[in-house]
């Protein structure tokens, strides 16, 4: 096969450097397992690089290449958004409303109020300066 250069690929793309990132960025998706657009045995390098010359990927690449990224992250492999979404909708759907909570929390709070007032009373008969003899002799310094 013959070489690949970058003034190859300036024929598609007219930024030297548009081409080195995008070369990059494909070649580094190859090494990591995509399948190459061309038929070559090449390293990931030039395989991007020849992918580039024959037209097979532009600068849109950037923005389908995150895109993919983005939902096996966030999806994996089997789950597909509308599934997602059909998922979180119905329990969405199974969840009380927000008027149910509430009732149930008023009704909550009348009964806690019932059952403050049945509290026992405060013994009045205690003063505050009274003191234990055993408390007063635990203050004592030995000496």
């Amino acid at each position: 096969m013959a070489r690949i250069t970058i003034e190859d690929c300036l024929e598609e793309l007219d930024n030297a450097f548009d081409i080195c990132a995008l070369a990059g960025k494909r070649a580094k998706d190859l090494a990591s397992g995509a399948d190459p657009l061309v038929e070559s045995k090449d390293k990931p390098t030039v395989i991007a690089l020849r992918e580039i010359s024959a037209g097979k990927i532009g600068m849109d690449y950037f923005e389908i290449s995150n895109k993919e990224k983005i939902e096996s992250q966030l999806f994996g492999d089997g789950i597909s958004e509308e599934e997602v979404i059909t998922e979180l909708s119905q329990q969405l759907e199974e969840m009380p409303s927000t008027e149910s909570l509430a009732t149930t929390s008023n009704q909550q709070d009348i009964s806690n109020d019932n059952t403050l007032d049945a509290s026992p009373a405060i013994n009045d008969d205690v003063k505050p300066n009274d003191v234990d003899e055993a408390d007063a002799s635990k203050d004592k310094v030995i000496e």
